[in-house]
């Protein structure tokens, strides 16, 4: 979008909150463990290999938003030697210090802040919804994804943070949680596909992935829903610049979907014509990105009225996409399915066959991410919440390798939720710049300029 669309989509989105319940999702499930695995490796042999390597990790660790945590427990003598590189990861990763490597990663500090704060991403999430979620009631929804073992520790933290805020910001939050149901968990494997085991030698099951959320996204009652990973979020330093992009995308999917509903009452209408029909097969073809059958001009006025109604009548997802910089992850492809049909989808490196050379080019040459970053349209033209679950691909599961506690792990994922659990919605991508983007897959991440507070 130019600048100029942009505020105009930034005042349409403004003007027209006040019509629809909002609402912000965060998938929130995972523990932190993935992202301290490489000091979950060097904790087990007391060092990270070398004089050289253990120097960067003191020195980097004093710039970490949990330094002054662990300075007061230097201070209490609960730690019994600074300098001593195991004694320190133990500290840090375990149940006899902060514990990180059993938290949920909402609960980790990401940003210290010169007044002396230390903000988690929970909180983070929570302060900058309300630039842009709150209604004309002053209330603001969130909704959380916890793992069952999280709920309870959240809970409690939430108590003593939102007066807070709610002070702070003038409003009332409305936050809820649901659990990541255990019975999509699926059994881990090692790289030889043998059972993983715990300390106890029972055999390690993990999430079936993000997909295995549709069923807390579709339980939701909202009319448009902003999705964004919980480890994405800048320091508040940024959001200035950032919020604008989040109200932008808000207001086009407002509009869009404005758009679909009047086309939709179009086509059940009995007095449309056929140059009608034409202007919503331009627009399907245009706007939605809909690839339009080439028989299509030789059907008949009603074939092509319940072809257009069966495309226009499903959930919409706007999705932010920004410049491929190395990062690993999904982004956006037509894909060519099974039956012949062509659509735009959010694919993962999982997805595709890189024994094929021409496939392996194509993903090669993607020069766009998916950063998740979207606002969905989760009602029909009457009002009705969609079924979610009648728009799934069923056959876009994953095998994905993870870390489970340093250890390399394979496991079952189901079609994830941007992924396959949404290939039949209408789909609309957009360009944002990359400072929208600030995730925080490694510890080491929280060191990058869009996190770290000097």
């Amino acid at each position: 979008f130019s600048p100029g669309q942009k505020n105009n989509l930034i005042s349409f989105y403004e003007s027209h909150i006040e019509n629809y319940k909002f609402m912000k999702f965060v998938p929130a499930s995972g523990a932190a463990s993935r992202m301290f695995s490489v000091w979950y490796v060097a904790g087990e042999r007391g060092c990270f290999g070398s004089k050289k390597l253990d120097q960067l990790f003191l020195n980097n660790l004093k710039k970490m938003p949990f330094f002054r945590l662990i300075e007061q427990a230097k201070e209490k003598q609960k730690i019994t030697d600074s300098g001593n590189i195991g004694n320190l990861l133990n500290y840090i990763l375990s149940s006899d210090g902060l514990n990180y490597g059993q938290k949920p990663k909402a609960l980790i500090p990401f940003h210290y802040y010169k007044s002396g704060d230390i903000r988690t991403p929970m909180e983070e999430h929570i302060c900058e919804a309300a630039y842009y979620i709150r209604d004309t009631h002053n209330h603001c929804q969130i909704h959380f994804t916890l793992a069952t073992g999280h709920k309870n520790e959240v809970a409690k933290y939430l108590r003593q943070v939102i007066p807070r805020y709610e002070k702070l910001y003038g409003l009332k939050y409305n936050i809820k949680f649901s659990l990541q149901s255990s019975s999509t968990n699926t059994i881990a494997v090692d790289i030889h596909n043998m059972p993983l085991r715990d300390e106890t030698d029972k055999m390690i099951f993990r999430p079936g992935g993000h997909g295995s959320l549709l069923k807390n996204l579709n339980d939701l009652d909202a009319d448009f829903i902003f999705i964004r990973n919980i480890d994405n979020i800048a320091p508040e330093s940024a959001w200035s610049k950032i919020i604008p992009y989040r109200k932008m995308i808000g207001g086009f999917a407002i509009q869009a979907q404005e758009e679909i509903f009047a086309a939709i009452r179009q086509l059940k209408s009995t007095k449309i014509k056929a140059s009608n029909i034409q202007d919503i097969i331009s627009f399907c073809a245009k706007k939605l990105n809909v690839v339009i059958p080439r028989n299509m001009a030789r059907e008949s006025l009603e074939l092509k009225r319940k072809y257009l109604l069966s495309q226009l009548n499903r959930p919409l997802r706007i999705c932010a996409m920004v410049r491929n910089e190395g990062e690993p992850g999904g982004g956006p492809f037509w894909v060519l399915d099974n039956d012949g049909t062509i659509s735009l989808q959010i694919v993962e490196r999982g997805h595709v066959n890189e024994q094929d050379k021409e496939q392996r080019k194509i993903w090669s040459q993607s020069k766009y991410f998916n950063p998740v970053d979207m606002v969905c349209g989760l009602r029909n033209y009457q009002g009705r919440k969609f079924n979610l679950f009648n728009y799934v691909n069923n056959n876009a599961y994953l095998i994905v390798q993870k870390s489970e506690k340093g250890r390399t792990a394979r496991a079952l994922e189901v079609p994830g939720l941007w992924n396959g659990s949404m290939a039949y919605w209408n789909t609309i991508f957009v360009n944002l710049p990359l400072m929208v983007f600030s995730p925080v897959k490694t510890v080491n991440d929280l060191l990058r300029p869009g996190h770290f507070i000097t």
